[in-house]
């Protein structure tokens, strides 16, 4: 999938991902039950990795730049 993002979309998402990050992190460690703990680890890898690409992205010099999922 490709989603066309404006710069200031880019910067929305980004700000998003990392309010996720933060809290899906804090439940990681608060969570004692282990097969939970590591179901919201394989969550929280998959979003930190579509994080990096949100920064990547924000990178980028040009207005509107590909997002691919």
């Amino acid at each position: 999938m490709v989603l066309e993002l404006s710069q200031q979309q880019i910067h929305l998402l980004h700000a998003c991902l990392a309010e996720s990050v933060d809290q899906l992190r804090d439940e990681v460690l608060h969570t004692d039950e282990r097969a939970l703990r590591e179901a919201l680890k394989a969550k929280l890898d998959r979003l930190q990795d579509l994080q990096r690409q949100v920064d990547s992205l924000m990178r980028a010099e040009d207005g509107e730049a590909p997002l691919h999922l």
